[in-house]
Formats: C-alpha cells, sequence, structure tokens
C-alpha cells in the first residue's frame, strides 16, 4: 500500500463527505450561542459533529463495510427500518430539505425579493433534472467544489477574525456548561454519524482498491486512522473558524437567520462584489448535497419499501414532493421538527457505535441492551 497517498486522498475524501451544507450553518450558530464561551462550545461541537462520525467509518470499516452486519446488532428487523428511519431524516423529511433552505438564505442575499416557495419549486426541478439524467455535473461539482469552498471560507474567515471592529466577547459567568451543551446538541444537527453509516463504504472502497493484494487487516486499519486524522483535523479546524467567527459577530447576527450567516459575514467583510462568489459556492454546495440524498432515498423507496414496484421516476418525484413540502417549514421550522428526534436518538446511536467498535476489538458481547437503555434514558429526560 503506497501509504501516503492512500492517506491522503483518503483523508481529504473523509473531510469532502462531512463538509456539507449544514456544516457551515451549526458552527456558526453554536458561536453566536456561546456567551462568550467559545473553548467550550467548540469543544462540544468538535465531540458530536468530528469525533462521533469519524468512530462511526471506523465501526463500519471493523464490519468489512456490511451495513446490513452494523445494523442486525440490533436485531433483524433493524436491517430495514434502521435504514428507513436514517435515510428519511437524512433524505426528504431532514437534510435533503433543510439543503433548500441553506441554498436559499445564501441566494436571498444576492435577490432579496426570491420567496421560499419559488425557490423551493424551481430547486426540486432542477434537482430531479439533474438526478433522473445523473448528469455529469455532479461529478465535476464534487471533484471541484470542495477547494473552492474551503478557499472562500478561507478568505471570510481571514478579513472577518483580522477586522479591528470584531472582538471576542467577554465570557458570561454561569454559562460555561451550557455552552458545552449547546454544541454537543447542535453537533447531533449535523448528523454525520448517519450519514457515516451510509457513506462509510466508498471510503472503505477507496482503502481497498488502493492497497495491494496482500495488505493485512492491520495495515488496512493503520491507513485508515491516519487519513482519519487528517480529514477530522482539518474538519475541526474549519469547525474552529465557524464557531470562532460566530462568537466574534454574536452582537450583530442576532437578527439575522442561522441560514444567511456566512452570507452575512461574507457580505460585511469581502464587500457587496465578492459575497456573491461566497454565497453561489454555498448554493452549489447545497446542490451537489441535495443530489446525492435524493438519490440515496429514492433508491431506498424503490428497491426496499416499493419492492421495485415503483420506477426510479416515480420514486424521485414522490422523494423531491416530500423534500418540497418540508422544506416550506423553513431551517428553523425544520430544526424544531427533527431537532427532538436527534436528542432522544443519538446518544443510543453513539452507544451502539461505541460498542460495535468494543465487540470487533476487544470482544464486548454486549450491544443491544446499552444501546436500548440509552435510548430510554434519553426518551424519559426529555419528556420528563
Amino acid at each position: 500500500m503506497k501509504t501516503k497517498s492512500v492517506v491522503l486522498s483518503t483523508g481529504l475524501a473523509m473531510f469532502s463527505m462531512f463538509f456539507g451544507s449544514g456544516n457551515l450553518v451549526f458552527p456558526l450558530l453554536v458561536g453566536q450561542m456561546s456567551q462568550g464561551h467559545y473553548a467550550m462550545a467548540a469543544l462540544g461541537i468538535l465531540l458530536t459533529g468530528v469525533l462521533v462520525p469519524f468512530l462511526g467509518i471506523l465501526a463500519i470499516l471493523l464490519f468489512n463495510g456490511s451495513q446490513n452486519d452494523f445494523f442486525s446488532r440490533l436485531g433483524k428487523p433493524a436491517t430495514f427500518w434502521f435504514p428507513l428511519f436514517a435515510l428519511s431524516i437524512m433524505g426528504p423529511f431532514g437534510v435533503l430539505a433543510r439543503c433548500i433552505t441553506v441554498a436559499h438564505g445564501a441566494f436571498r442575499l444576492i435577490l432579496p425579493e426570491t420567496g421560499l416557495w419559488t425557490f423551493s419549486i424551481l430547486s426540486c426541478f432542477v434537482l430531479f433534472f439533474l438526478t433522473v439524467r445523473k448528469n455529469r455535473i455532479v461529478k465535476v461539482l464534487g471533484s471541484y467544489l470542495t477547494p473552492i469552498l474551503v478557499l472562500s471560507l478561507g478568505a471570510v474567515a481571514f478579513f472577518a477574525l483580522s477586522s479591528s471592529e470584531t472582538s471576542l466577547p467577554a465570557a458570561t459567568k454561569g454559562f460555561a456548561w451550557s455552552s458545552l451543551k449547546e454544541g454537543l446538541v447542535q453537533g447531533y444537527q449535523t448528523m454525520d454519524l448517519l450519514a457515516a453509516f451510509f457513506f462509510s463504504v466508498f471510503v472503505i472502497r477507496h482503502l481497498k482498491e488502493q492497497g495491494k493484494e496482500g495488505d493485512t487487516p492491520a495495515q488496512s486499519l493503520s491507513a485508515f486512522l491516519k487519513a482519519s486524522f487528517l480529514g477530522a483535523g482539518l474538519l475541526s479546524c474549519v469547525y474552529c473558524l465557524l464557531v470562532l467567527m460566530g462568537s466574534m459577530y454574536a452582537s450583530e447576527l442576532q437578527a439575522v437567520p442561522p441560514q444567511e450567516m456566512l452570507g452575512f459575514i461574507a457580505q460585511k467583510t469581502l464587500g457587496p462584489l465578492a459575497a456573491p462568489i461566497v454565497c453561489g459556492t454555498v448554493i452549489l454546495a447545497c446542490l451537489t448535497t441535495a443530489i446525492v440524498l435524493a438519490l440515496l432515498f429514492a433508491d431506498f423507496l424503490r428497491k426496499e419499501v416499493s419492492k421495485d414496484r415503483l420506477s426510479s421516476s416515480a420514486s424521485l418525484v414522490l422523494t423531491l414532493a416530500i423534500t418540497f413540502f418540508v422544506s416550506t417549514l423553513e431551517f428553523s421550522g425544520i430544526g424544531k421538527f427533527i431537532g427532538p428526534i436527534l436528542q432522544i436518538s443519538y446518544p443510543a446511536l453513539i452507544v451502539l457505535t461505541v460498542s460495535s467498535i468494543l465487540q470487533k476489538l476487544w470482544g464486548w458481547k454486549s450491544v443491544r441492551a446499552p444501546t436500548a437503555v440509552a435510548f430510554l434514558l434519553k426518551f424519559f429526560m426529555y419528556v420528563t
């Protein structure tokens, strides 16, 4: 195995996989709500938004890339119901619809009069056209968009953080732990652990393709861990910058909707001419993420739910129809809808992930029981 090249390509692939549209919103929101406790807020989102998703990839890797084997730890029915649940909130009932609202927030900084309903309808038509035709634009955007987005974000961060007009607010006493908790909860909202369960197959396939026939599992695991440190390190740097910007501009962001925060800071720091470039890049990032999620849910709907009674086009139309109606709830409305679901289920998913890793590495036998206990505890804590 050509370790250095494999580590570099795999690490960048993992960074790109998790660096989506929502990841540009929640760290800013965490910083804006941190009450000056930037470090604690950043620690919270790094734990649930970076560490946990990379543990998810490791878990699937230890199960040789078999999602069914991993989900079957919860029982055979889970091999159907868990993917349905996960792909639903990653798809039209959650992240997919949220991509449209984030893109709309960026678009409004270019054309402020554009309504959400109009933008959502046009977005769904564009998504249908690009997805059903499997247009090559998806591959092109996926290859070049991440570097452009990182460079744009770097420019915004540089000018935003070097401005003499802003500084970190003083930390409010007694809010350190609440800032940490806010960071943890907003890390749930990225849903990157769920993404890791499904997107990790591409990382694992890449490792196998780049490896040699005689490579041992230990060598593959070593390359994966090194690549994870690279990918997680890059993602952590981006999150810390965004949390810092959110904290520094907290007072000015009070009346700005979450999906418009990055565009607002870009417009303030780069000026009216450069900001549309950043906003356009964010819109394209949302588009590419949405295409992948639409395909994942539509394929599952066709193959597993309808048992091929629905055509590819029909399942895609149904997926986008649901997406449109959910997107009209706006970014905050979608958050209120899926927020409680994630707060209750995410701790159990983390326990499932860690227990599965312990089972594979050190023979830990109990997986289903601690996962159920974590779910029930969090459920009763939430409702009481």
